[in-house]
């Protein structure tokens, strides 16, 4: 028989095989491990930024929807459009404004944040007139804006800070049942008022070219000694004048207020004359947010007097020769009207007009025709071209229309160098 002989060394190597796997297995597992660990934390970080940009840009957000409904009509409670006479502008109801053009907080202003959440189909709103804002929260996570308005001591110049939640919450609406906000933004810029009304006229009428009387028993009258009593101001001739009603200062006579070939008036082109008029030329001018349009061609006083009744405050562009046939009453001493009208006016009805009347010149002139009814325009008329009258209206200058046109009308823009943001809170 053989005696047994214990293993030989070669049977025995896989042992220290297994603890190397068994080594490296464990440190394979510690590396994936932590770069899981790692990847987790990246995604936190995504996400982190992914909602605080998306609260930033709710911020940018709600000072563009500043400016443009500072710059709009009448608003209803959900800040849309309409013609409900009894529902006031977004500037109005936000904002007062001072005889100065300076704006404060009346009433209970401050408490009137309008909010708006940004929904897939478009943003949902609250415009408040007299409580605070009001929303219908919906499932899931919805980015939303506030706003807030600052007076400053500049007329016309205001601090709009907007506030921008990542989902709807109570930094961004206090009634939120959703809790705080995961991020959230502040930006604010100072926006200042860039008036409709650039550089007031000194003169009832103020026209670049000539102006023709026609034979015909207009009144023109300004009893303003600031402004010298000129009731006409023309860069050519002015014809038949001793047919026209010239009233001026007291004691001064009516013949006295005409001031004819005004070299700095026909030295001006007509796009010169705008620009001086307005402080910005005609494409600008027509498409600022402040700026509604009527397009006319022929009879459209129901087009003017909707766009006047529906936008208070606001300049009404028209588009084309108007024809006035139905009596009309357009802006009072309080909301004056900023009328342009590109082309040639005929009214054939009653007409009283608080405001300025600016005339485009029409292949380098302008015809005024009255055929029926009285024709009363309080403010001032001013026209690109050869300004011819056809019939008998009347004209009273008023500096006090002419001042709250410049100092409360127009477009409210951003202040270079203004904008700024910083945390909630900071």
């Amino acid at each position: 028989m053989r005696a047994n002989r214990p293993c030989a060394p070669s049977t025995q190597r896989g042992a220290a095989a297994l603890i190397v796997v068994v080594v490296l297995f464990f440190i394979l597992a510690m590396v994936t491990a932590y770069a899981g660990r790692n990847l987790i934390f990246e995604q936190r970080t995504s996400i982190n930024n992914q909602r605080a940009t998306q609260a930033f840009e709710a911020a940018e957000a709600g000072l563009e929807f500043a400016v443009s409904q500072l710059g709009g009509g009448r608003v209803d409670a959900v800040c849309t459009p309409t013609t409900d006479t009894t529902q006031a502008t977004f500037r109005d109801r936000h904002l007062t404004q001072d005889a100065n053009g300076l704006f404060t907080l009346t009433g209970g202003q401050a408490t009137l944040k309008p909010t708006c959440m940004l929904l897939t189909g478009g943003p949902t709103c609250s415009c408040p007139a007299t409580t605070a804002p009001a929303l219908a929260e919906p499932v899931g996570l919805t980015p939303a804006f506030q706003l807030r308005f600052d007076p400053t001591a500049q007329p016309g110049v205001v601090r709009v800070t907007s506030t921008g939640c990542s989902s709807i919450g109570t930094q961004c609406y206090a009634a939120s049942t959703k809790g705080q906000a995961d991020a959230v933004a502040e930006t604010s810029v100072l926006l200042a008022l860039n008036s409709a009304l650039a550089r007031p006229p000194a003169a009832a009428i103020t026209a670049r070219g000539s102006v023709e009387i026609n034979h015909h028993t207009v009144t023109v009258s300004n009893d303003d000694v600031p402004s010298s009593g000129v009731t006409i101001d023309a860069g050519g001739p002015i014809q038949h004048t001793d047919y026209a009603r010239l009233l001026s200062i007291p004691g001064s006579p009516g013949l006295n207020s005409l001031r004819a070939n005004d070299p700095s008036l026909s030295a001006m082109t007509p796009d010169r004359m705008f620009l001086s008029t307005f402080g910005m030329d005609r494409v600008t001018y027509r498409s600022q947010p402040a700026v509604v349009r009527v397009t006319c061609n022929g009879a459209c006083d129901a087009a003017i007097a909707g766009a006047v009744s529906a936008n208070p405050g606001r300049i009404v562009w028209v588009e084309g020769s108007a024809t006035i046939d139905n009596n009309l009453v357009l802006g009072s001493s309080a909301t004056p009207v900023m009328l342009v009208l590109q082309g040639d006016l005929t009214v054939a009805a009653n007409l009283n007009m608080v405001g300025m009347l600016y005339l485009h010149a029409q292949s380098g002139s302008n015809v005024w025709n009255t055929t029926a009814g009285s024709t009363l325009i309080e403010g001032a008329v001013v026209t690109e071209g050869n300004l011819t009258f056809n019939g008998a209206p009347a004209i009273r200058f008023d500096p006090n229309v002419l001042r709250t046109i410049s100092t409360k009308q127009g477009s409210m823009v951003r202040v270079p160098g203004s904008w700024r943001d910083f945390q909630a809170g900071s």
